[in-house]
């Protein structure tokens, strides 16, 4: 081995790291992810295979450190899960990362640049659909402070965000390495800028229509002690005659809509018609409909429910949460979706974790939903990713976002990922925001096609994946000929 190669192994891993480290997580830059797999990415064809992944896992392992006090002290996971949550990730990096090299070393530049793209993404979506916390963690969510990019999700759903991040990082990284003849790296960079400019010309292009119709919404939250959720019915009922008051207090004149947080109280069958009657006067009184999110204990078991209360002081709608946090929430499921006529158009109830589903807003938006409203409750730590997890389902679909979660953001969204108003929740004492929320209707490309990218890349990958046994099973056979 030379002797500037361990120092330059070392910088390309440590490089990557540092990238990694500020480019995922739950406060990423979102442009440092589109530099991370460069390093080891240019460096991998100068390394034996093991090496190259060696350092490719340790560079992103290291990278997502930046979750370490939110998984561990935050949400507190099992030590052997916590292995898992960061080693996972980090081996199919390492693996991608060899799958690059291996075209990289044949001259193969186009295909070396895809196969990033393409092996990443169906990574992810095969992950999602067999995961309990589908698109959670997903590196798409990176890139919510880049509203041009985040615009392509209207066309390819969430996985179009990835596979465009690692096209960049795939190219430059193939372009660093040296490799191929001259004519095929200009023809390589022309047509990856051609791609790139695109996305972010069409992101342009998107965001400027302005829709006119608007709804105005209050969002209103307060933090309390876990003691609180999980203490008497008393307790919870009277949470809830003080969420009432505050809805009378700051609600302004004109308000359409109000939608409070998730699970402010458990209650009983027995109990619910007194806040059934509560805040059905307090939807009169205001003149707006209020959503209210609260847990009902029925024999037949607990739900998670939202409950709408329309301005003329009817009980409009129940909605119960479809998915649940496992090992948290002991709560059965919902299966029915609750989609309300209104002169402002259709608007439809989530719950919270349901927005990390894709499939479930796809749903809503066939229902022509145009205002998503939606009460949560998030772990502090997370409160900025969990919010543009939602607010990206609404760019995916083409609705507006209304999502009042406790620990967590009051946030008011439109149909392009536009932040309308948001402030942070604190803990006791109430918080609350106004604002209106354009709600035009667009039926977007990918909630008519749903995952049809996702499968492309799925398909494209396994077709690279065959084509590398095909090329490397057809080289052994040429070197046991000779």
């Amino acid at each position: 081995m030379r002797s500037g190669k361990p120092f330059l192994i070392a910088a390309a891993g440590l490089v990557a790291a540092v990238f990694a480290y500020f480019g995922t997580g739950l406060h990423p830059i979102w442009w440092a992810l589109w530099l991370a797999p460069v390093p080891v990415l240019a460096i991998s064809p100068r390394l034996r295979g093991g090496a190259a992944f060696l350092v490719a896992a340790f560079a992103w392992v290291v990278g997502e450190m930046n979750q370490w006090n939110y998984v561990r002290h935050q949400i507190e996971l099992p030590p052997q899960i916590t292995i898992l949550y960061f080693v996972v990730p980090a081996v199919v990096f390492g693996l991608g990362v060899l799958f690059v090299r291996g075209f990289v070393r044949r001259g193969s530049l186009f295909l070396a640049t895809i196969a990033l793209p393409v092996y990443w993404v169906a990574y992810e979506y095969l992950t999602a659909i067999a995961s309990p916390h589908s698109t959670w963690g997903n590196l798409a969510y990176t890139q919510m402070n880049c509203l041009p990019v985040i615009q392509i999700a209207a066309v390819t759903g969430i996985w179009g965000i990835s596979f465009i991040v690692f096209l960049f990082a795939g190219a430059v990284a193939v372009l660093l390495s040296g490799a191929g003849k001259r004519w095929q790296r200009r023809a390589l960079a022309l047509a990856v800028g051609i791609v790139i400019c695109a996305v972010f010309v069409f992101g342009k292009w998107r965001m400027q229509s302005s829709p006119s119709e608007a709804v105005t919404i209050t969002l209103v939250a307060r933090d309390v002690p876990m003691s609180v959720y999980l203490g008497s019915e008393e307790q919870a009922l009277g949470l809830l005659r003080e969420y009432a008051d505050e809805v009378r207090r700051v609600t302004p004149a004109g308000t359409q809509v109000v939608v409070l947080p998730e699970k402010i109280g458990r209650i009983s069958e027995t109990a619910l018609a007194e806040v059934d009657s509560l805040y059905s006067s307090v939807a009169s009184a205001t003149g707006a409909a209020i959503v209210l999110g609260l847990v009902r204990k029925t024999p037949s078991g607990a739900f998670n429910s939202s409950r709408l209360y329309s301005a003329d002081g009817k009980l409009e709608a129940n909605y119960d949460k479809h998915h649940l946090l496992p090992g948290v929430e002991p709560e059965k499921p919902g299966d029915k979706r609750v989609v309300l006529d209104e002169p402002s158009g259709r608007w439809g109830l989530q719950i919270c974790k349901d927005m990390d589903f894709p499939k479930l807003s796809r749903e809503y938006a066939a229902e022509d939903a145009n205002l998503l409203l939606v009460p949560a409750w998030d772990f502090n730590l997370d409160r900025w990713l969990h919010a543009r997890m939602a607010v990206l389902r609404a760019v995916e679909n083409g609705f507006a976002l209304a999502r009042s979660a406790r620990n967590g953001l009051l946030t008011l969204s439109d149909n392009r990922g536009r932040i309308l108003a948001e402030i942070e929740t604190a803990p006791d004492r109430f918080v609350s925001i106004t604002g209106k929320v354009n709600v035009s209707r667009e039926q977007t490309f990918y909630a008519r096609t749903g995952d049809w990218f996702a499968w492309l890349c799925v398909a494209v990958f396994v077709s690279l994946l065959a084509f590398q046994r095909l090329v490397s099973s057809q080289a052994g056979e040429n070197r046991t000929r000779a």
